[in-house]
């Protein structure tokens, strides 16, 4: 009977205990803690304001339009008013400047044809009066040719005369007439340039008064209330802070060892600690640019201090995590078992 080498029985058992090994070194590489967050809103204001009533309280879910707080500004109402003023000025002198052109157009256009009238008036007697002799000498046929001529000559020349006198009449006041007609035109550009100036500042300033209405910006909870009623509070200071009603971001941290085993892009699996079966895919949008100490509620010992690289985590909105409840991070999908990963990762948990 042939006796059984012994090192044959042996080489099976190392071989489990290393994959038993590796299993546990990849279980501990890919996973990770992290604590889900709500997206926080901080609401401020660009100026001054003084809060004039709160409509809700800490914690309180509220639906997207929902009014929150009213304030005040002071300044608004006398900056208002001090425009509309200057607007309502410079609209009554447009109108004033446009009546007195319209007034002198009228009397340039009036005296224009009473002049064009008179003259037009002689022009038309002394033409019938040249009518009437030329019939008259027609009629006495003993008088010579040589003197209704001359008679005709002297009509002729006096109503070139008072068509010369009308054409200079006339000319001086045309041009003062057109003239007025094209300051009516342009007379009010400027007004009507600085009115829409001081509109569009009025508008702005309507904004603004929109915003002292302050609403929820979408369904959510509201969070720290940083002010009282009748508080005046700088500008840029937070009034209220908001939160998404569900978490869509995760804050975790892997151990400095292995972070470079994640990028932006990747994929992981986020779990519930408390309800296993909560579970959603998320997406490395950011990693950390330097080594911090892990918080110890995300430590895997707690008692051991650590250090890694934060990693940001997006997730679809549409979970039930609870905020800042802590959730374990998994590679997803799962490495597959290679014997070449087995041995990279062999070599580098030695090294």
């Amino acid at each position: 009977m042939r006796r059984i080498n012994l090192l044959f029985l042996f080489i099976p058992v190392v071989f489990l205990a290393l994959i038993f090994i590796y299993q546990g070194l990849n279980h501990s590489t890919a996973n990770f803690f992290g604590v889900a967050e709500n997206q926080e809103t901080q609401i401020n204001l660009e100026h001054a304001a003084t809060v004039r009533k709160i409509n809700v309280s800490e914690g309180e879910f509220v639906t997207k339009g929902t009014l929150l707080m009213e304030v005040n500004w002071s300044a608004l109402d006398f900056k208002l008013s001090a425009l509309n003023h200057d607007v309502s000025e410079l609209t009554a002198r447009d109108q004033l400047s446009q009546a007195e052109i319209k007034s002198n157009l009228n009397r340039y256009t009036a005296l224009r044809a009473e002049k064009a009238e008179d003259i037009q008036a002689r022009i038309r007697l002394m033409e019938s009066e040249n009518l009437l002799n030329q019939q008259l000498f027609t009629d006495l046929k003993s008088l010579p040719s040589t003197d209704i001529k001359s008679s005709s000559s002297v009509y002729d020349t006096r109503l070139q005369s008072l068509r010369e006198e009308l054409r200079l009449s006339l000319e001086p006041l045309d041009i003062e007439i057109a003239q007025l007609e094209h300051e009516l035109k342009s007379a009010h550009i400027p007004a009507q340039t600085e009115i829409g100036k001081l509109k569009n500042e009025i508008e702005l300033y309507e904004k603004e008064r929109k915003e002292l209405e302050i609403y929820a910006p979408s369904d959510g909870l509201v969070g720290s209330i940083h002010c009282r009623i009748g508080e005046n509070i700088p500008e840029f200071n937070a009034l209220i802070s908001f939160y998404e009603r569900n978490p869509n971001t995760v804050i975790a941290y892997l151990h400095e060892s292995l972070s470079l085993q994640i990028k932006v892009g990747d994929s992981l699996s986020v779990v519930s600690t408390l309800h296993p079966d909560e579970t959603c895919i998320g997406r490395v949008s950011g990693l950390g640019h330097r080594i911090v100490e892990i918080p110890e509620r995300l430590r895997k010992i707690p008692e051991i201090k650590t250090y890694g690289r934060e990693v940001l985590i997006e997730i679809p909105s549409n979970n039930n995590f609870l905020q800042k409840e802590k959730v374990i991070l998994q590679r997803w999908p799962a490495e597959p078992f290679s014997f070449l990963s087995f041995f990279q990762k062999s070599f580098h948990t030695t090294s």
